[in-house]
């Protein structure tokens, strides 16, 4: 008898037939996961011309079951070489939890991705991956347009429509992901990519960008009330890392993001520098520490606060000099664009070093931007050219009845007929400006002889800079040989047409200008050195200002005879008459004008004043007679003391250019030998110093309450000392308030001048060659011979063998 397994199955039971046929169903199912994979990877190698236009090669696809994880091993996709790698990676594994579908929930327990790889190649607007883009959108089909009969009607719906929509379009990932999954809820844990390299390239302007190690953890992405927590952290080959650490709010569109970019090389932006900057080289580091929060719907409306630097700037022009920053740091305590709120902690710049030269064909700037020039050149007829393209297609709109041209022209229309919002007001409040460290050179080429002049200690402070109310801003810097400049600008940032700025330099040392001089007068200065105050009040472009000149000991060699100069000046026989018997020459010179006049030149109204008195007194026979009968021998002199001392004033801090000049000759003499030492003692009376200061104090006190001025400048002292010990006003203000001034705190007020004065003249002697902290000294006499002194107010100068 022949065994037939059909007949024999279903003479089975009914629960048997089924655990059967399961069983069966479970080998099918198994076989099917086990075969599948290799179907599936051996179809996409097969196919991927077809698919995307590339080569594909895929290691291993696999399937579990049991665990419901699908993971595939080292896929790769090719350039189209076929050789080339363009993108891949190492290891991918999804993890699904089937359990959570009884909840109506899909949860993804697991992405992991290891050993991403991708190599992105731009050159133009063409990339590495456009063809295989071109090739999925050539398999897309599209519906031809559709005719539209009454186009006016269907823009003003479409217009309507687009508006209303636009007043409430707003991102919620939350609901619309629900949406899409027809009321299921989605979970995704433990996303993670690691041990990462992307590389891009920029062809066209030749740029590099490797980024390394990169690395990506979302512990959890939460569709719902909760915040997704996403960490980021990537090296660049080139130098310096980068964190962001982001929270984003799915329901609510609520973001808080932080970034950190750490020692980032700004080499690499060396390419696209060329585009606008003709240089050498180019280097330096940045860093960077962001808060930003806001909300995805509003990206605008977001508030930043944070920390940028910028350190070891260098820009090597092309001439092989350098412009540098040692660090620049802006502190940002809240920048919000819509609010047009800025508020800035501090900007700190230290360590700048700069230069400007100017040529007969321009200046160093002008061969640093020169491809800039070219580059607009370029903007400018690409514009053209844009608008053309535009004029024409606006031309043959109307004849287009395409839905593409409708939407459009709805578009324009709710465009224009949304209603304009006037502009905020920008509020603006930096705490703490502070310019440190900086040196700045001048030069030029433009002369017969070339000038170069150096400006150091460059010093810019500020605080509570704001947009709208007056702020102070304080400048200070050194020149060479001792001389100093101090500038004190008070006014808004919003009203550049009204201000106050007061000017002074001390101690500038004439001889630096001689290329000047000889160029436009052709004498050559030998000697002399220059003081200069300037008070200017402007309002509304109107200028008022106050100009005092003080020139001291200044002397020019004989005329250069092979020199056409620009002015005919008597040079010598003009500073002779000039001179006083203390071989100072100090003139003032007012300006008034209104700084939008073209004609307007301050410099130059300064320039032509010194000009024409030059050329007044030269050819004044009169005033030659009387100057030398009134000055005699004495002309030529230098009356600041005895030898061995130079006269001071000691109710006044600072020093006049002839005090400055006798000083440095005197201590010439240390640096001859270098076993001499030289000390200068200040002495004076203490007691009539303190009388003396107490009526000065009373003068300046009664000049502030009849002027309403709260800060002083050196015109105002000289009109203070000018006030008479006589004057109705003052004796009357006098006797009232005499007994505020208290004699103890007088004379502490006169003992921190003295030593202030020391201070500064310390200073400006050790500038010059060979003089040093072990052969210069300067200090005060000690107190007991200050109050028993009988001599003039001076510095006594001792010396010493060491």
């Amino acid at each position: 008898m022949k065994y037939n397994p059909f007949k024999l199955f279903w003479s089975l039971k009914k629960r048997y037939k089924f655990l059967i046929i399961l069983g069966i169903l479970v080998v099918i199912l198994f076989s099917a996961i086990k075969v599948a994979p290799s179907f599936v990877r051996s179809y996409i190698e097969e196919h991927s011309q077809e698919l995307i236009g590339r080569n594909v090669k895929i290691s291993d696809i696999s399937l579990s079951l049991s665990s419901f994880t699908l993971s595939i091993d080292s896929l790769t996709v090719f350039e189209q070489d076929g050789k080339t790698p363009f993108v891949g990676f190492e290891e991918f594994r999804i993890n699904l939890d089937p359990s959570h579908l009884l909840s109506k929930e899909i949860c993804v327990s697991e992405i992991y991705l290891k050993g991403l790889y991708a190599q992105v190649i731009q050159n133009g607007d063409q990339f590495n991956f456009s063809d295989i883009l071109q090739k999925v959108a050539a398999t897309d089909t599209t519906a031809a347009d559709s005719n539209v009969t009454e186009s006016a009607p269907v823009i003003d719906t479409i217009a309507a429509v687009q508006t209303d929509s636009a007043k409430s379009d707003t991102i919620n990932i939350s609901n619309s992901v629900s949406e899409a999954l027809h009321g299921l809820s989605l979970a995704i844990d433990n996303i993670a990519i690691e041990k990462s390299n992307i590389i891009y390239k920029d062809q066209k302007v030749g740029s590099k960008f490797k980024l390394v190690d990169f690395s990506l953890l979302i512990p959890a992405i939460h569709f719902s009330n909760q915040d997704t927590d996403i960490g980021l952290t990537l090296k660049f080959a080139d130098g310096g890392d980068l964190n962001v650490k982001l929270l984003f709010n799915m329901e609510t569109s609520n973001f808080n993001v932080a970034v950190g970019l750490h020692k980032f090389s700004l080499a690499c932006a060396k390419p696209y520098m060329k585009d606008f900057l003709t240089y050498k080289d180019f280097g330096g580091n940045l860093d960077v520490d962001l808060d930003v929060t806001g909300n995805v719907n509003e990206p605008i409306n977001s508030d930043v606060k944070g920390h940028i630097s910028l350190d070891n700037i260098i820009l090597t022009e092309t001439s092989g000099k350098s412009i540098s920053l040692n660090r620049l740091d802006v502190g940002i305590a809240k920048a919000n664009i819509n609010d047009m709120d800025i508020r800035v902690d501090s900007v700190v710049v230290d360590g700048v070093n700069a230069h400007f030269d100017m040529f007969k064909k321009g200046t160093n700037f002008d061969v640093l931007l020169k491809s800039n020039s070219n580059a607009a050149s370029e903007n400018d007829s690409a514009s053209t050219a844009v608008d053309m393209t535009d004029s024409v297609t606006v031309a043959d709109a109307p004849t287009d009845p395409s839905a593409a041209a409708i939407t459009a022209q709805a578009a324009a229309k709710a465009e224009e007929e949304k209603p304009t919002e006037a502009a905020k007001p920008l509020k603006f409040m930096l705490n703490k400006l502070l310019v440190k460290n900086t040196n700045f050179t001048a030069n030029d080429a433009t002369l017969k002889t070339p000038f170069s002049f150096n400006v150091s200690n460059i010093t810019v402070s500020g605080n509570n800079i704001n947009f709208d109310t007056p702020c102070s801003v304080n400048v200070n810097a050194s020149f060479p040989d001792g001389g100093s400049v101090s500038v004190k600008y008070k006014g808004a940032i919003s009203d550049m047409s009204t201000m106050d700025a007061y000017i002074s330099v001390k101690n500038l040392a004439l001889k630096h200008f001689t290329p000047y001089s000889h160029h436009f007068t052709g004498y050559p200065i030998s000697a002399g050195t220059l003081a200069f105050a300037s008070d200017n009040k402007i309002n509304k472009y109107e200028i008022d200002s106050k100009n005092t000149i003080d020139i001291y000991n200044i002397d020019v060699g004989d005329k250069d005879p092979n020199t056409d100069p620009e002015f005919t000046v008597p040079m010598k026989i003009g500073l002779y008459i000039l001179k006083d018997k203390d071989d100072k020459i100090q003139f003032d010179v007012p300006v008034k004008g209104n700084l939008q006049d073209p004609e307007f030149s301050y410099g130059k109204i300064i320039w032509k004043t010194v000009m024409n008195l030059l050329i007044k007194v030269a050819v004044s026979p009169l005033k030659l007679v009387g100057n030398l009968a009134n000055s005699g021998a004495g002309a030529l002199g230098i009356n600041t003391g005895k030898n061995d001392e130079v006269l001071i004033d000691p109710m006044n801090v600072s020093f006049e250019s002839e005090q400055f000049d006798k000083a440095g000759k005197m201590v010439q003499s240390v640096t001859a030998d270098p076993k001499l030492k030289m000390t200068f003692v200040q002495s004076f009376n203490l007691k009539k110093t303190v009388d003396a200061f107490r009526t000065r104090k009373l003068k300046t006190d009664f000049y502030r309450e009849k002027t309403g001025k709260s800060t002083l400048n050196e015109l105002d002292e000289r009109e203070i000392i000018a006030i008479e010990d006589k004057d109705s006003l003052f004796v009357a203000y006098a006797q009232v308030h005499s007994k505020d001034l208290n004699r103890t705190a007088l004379e502490k007020e006169i003992l921190a001048m003295a030593d202030k004065r020391n201070q500064e003249m310390l200073k400006v002697l050790q500038q010059q060659k060979g003089v040093t902290k072990k052969n210069l000294q300067v200090i005060t006499a000690p107190r007991k011979d200050l109050v028993n002194y009988k001599g003039k107010p001076a510095y006594k100068v001792q010396l010493d063998v060491q």
